[in-house]
């Protein structure tokens, strides 16, 4: 293997897949009333992390992130290229975070240390696990013989066609993070209004849609998948939730019944992004022919 490929927390793969397809993880930091600690860890498990972390957020603990800065960047670098490796790194959406900045300026300065070697680092336009099903396809790539300039190139032709659709369970961590006014939040709370959100093609989160009801805002996401989703026999479709087991699996045994996906699979949220849409918070992950433009008439009425 002439290449490794690695990505950030954001990309919500758990150890299982991290083994199962060869991809190396640097994690984001997290703290909780100031006490820090990985987003991700290979010792810890992630349901059990992820249930503690989203009650905590609930309890109205005061909940940060940390990007992953140069240094780190630098060091987990090093190690792969001082092995005679290159690097093929996938990084959660500049729309969000100025991470992917500081992998590009430790991997130009380790060029220069190591210029027998090579660093691609990729601006995923996405996050959770619209970045993390792309970057398992780049793992069969390389499993197939592609190179490393050939597995970044079908990255960034197929990036946009990975949808981002996703619903919250309380207005007030989108209010918190400047997508909605204070306003907004309070009475959308109180008319039990949820709105559908998706990325775009800067990578950004944006308002697609609202509905009124949890079980309308969930159908919503069902719907829109059905729609959207190209040969689900050939994809696995991601769902990720912040601690909404049983919704996530309401949803994901439609989906197992009505689309014939090749797999699905349902993840709790990484704790980097999943802070900054809070609790009861449910994602789908899928590939259409390009990510979702404006909202359609034919499903539910917008509020």
């Amino acid at each position: 293997m002439s290449y490794e490929i690695m990505t950030d927390s954001s990309s919500n793969l758990t150890k299982d897949l991290l083994e199962r397809y060869r991809v190396r993880m640097i994690s984001y930091i997290s703290s909780v009333d100031g006490e820090e600690f990985l987003c991700y860890s290979p010792e810890r498990e992630d349901a059990e992390a992820g249930r503690h972390f989203y009650e905590a957020m609930r309890k109205g603990s005061d909940v940060r992130t940390t990007l992953i800065n140069m240094s780190r960047f630098t060091e987990a670098f090093e190690e792969i290229l001082a092995a005679g490796r290159d690097i093929l790194f996938v990084c959660m959406s500049g729309g969000l975070t100025g991470t992917v900045q500081a992998a590009h300026i430790a991997a130009e300065d380790l060029m220069e240390q190591y210029p027998e070697r090579k660093i691609i680092c990729i601006d995923s336009l996405s996050a959770s696990l619209g970045e993390g099903l792309l970057v398992l396809r780049l793992s069969r790539l390389r499993a197939a013989g592609a190179t490393l300039e050939e597995a970044a190139a079908w990255y960034e032709k197929h990036k946009l066609r990975m949808n981002h659709i996703f619903t919250v369970g309380d207005l007030k961590y989108l209010k918190k993070g400047g997508r909605i006014s204070a306003a907004e939040a309070v009475i959308g709370n109180l008319l039990s209004i949820k709105p559908i959100l998706k990325a775009d093609d800067e990578g950004k989160i944006v308002i697609h849609d609202k509905v009124r009801s949890r079980k309308r805002a969930l159908d919503y996401l069902v719907e829109m998948t059905k729609q959207r989703i190209v040969n689900p026999a050939s994809q696995i479709i991601g769902i990720a939730h912040c601690d909404a087991p049983m919704e996530a699996d309401y949803i994901a045994g439609r989906f197992r019944h009505e689309l014939n996906a090749q797999d699905v699979i349902v993840r709790y949220y990484d704790l980097c992004t999943g802070s900054h849409v809070g609790p009861g918070t449910i994602a789908i992950f899928f590939l259409g022919e390009n990510r979702m433009g404006p909202p359609p008439a034919v499903i539910g009425k917008a509020i």
